[in-house]
């Protein structure tokens, strides 16, 4: 099977870490020499990715130069997507979902899922994705190093993966657990971005309804 199309940004830096040849390697580089399985680094990807995260902002750049970006909080959990034409919220008590000036919050069990075409995958989706691909006896795993908005990440490109939302894609993950680039074809809808700016902390405006949208309550209890 041919390898997945490259995001330019990541041909650039994967080129220019490979020109560098004596920097040090990541730890799964490490692991692999010491004889770890792919299976062993994929699942390693996946647990970083998966592991708690202090509060950050993660804007990213996606296919065709629009931008999107992803903010998370502590205590409490929550998590905010914001994407060309809507977004997404997930807080302790609801699931909102924003498409233009209309707004709708179900209750905060309900799938945290972004529609097809917002150009952003979550976190659970790309972990289920590896845990798929770590379980399967015969993928093709190419691992690299790069670095992206000044973050150090370790990606694999993937293809051959059986019982999986994609057969094929490529995902990087900063050395702090953060998704750092995907590229693969998501619920028939195609994927590509790239993290451009990171930032340490988090806007708690990011969790709230835009002003002047509409709010549509669909909570168990709540009106309408």
């Amino acid at each position: 099977m041919p390898a997945l199309p490259r995001h330019p940004l990541v041909l650039t830096v994967a080129f220019l870490a490979t020109m560098s040849g004596s920097g040090a390697c990541s730890g799964l580089q490490q692991a692999h020499a010491a004889g770890d399985t792919h299976g062993d680094l994929v699942s390693e990807v996946a647990a970083s990715l998966a592991a708690p995260n202090p509060a950050y902002t993660a804007t990213y750049r996606l296919a065709g130069g629009d931008t999107a970006r992803v903010t998370t909080g502590t205590a409490p959990d929550r998590t905010a997507y914001e994407y060309p034409g809507g977004r997404l919220i997930r807080t302790p008590s609801a699931v909102t979902r924003c498409a233009r000036d209309v707004c709708t919050a179900t209750d905060p069990d309900s799938a945290e899922s972004l529609p097809p075409g917002a150009g952003l995958i979550t976190d659970a989706q790309v972990v289920a994705l590896l845990e798929a691909a770590a379980i399967d006896p015969d993928p093709e795993v190419t691992q690299r190093d790069t670095t992206l908005a000044g973050r150090h990440a370790t990606c694999l490109t993937l293809t051959g993966v059986e019982g999986a939302e994609a057969n094929a894609f490529d995902v990087c993950v900063t050395v702090g657990g953060v998704l750092a680039a995907f590229q693969g074809t998501i619920g028939g809808a195609q994927v590509d971005t790239v993290l451009a700016e990171f930032a340490e902390q988090a806007d708690a405006g990011d969790f709230l309804v835009p002003a002047g949208a509409k709010l549509i309550d669909r909570r168990t209890g709540q009106g309408n």
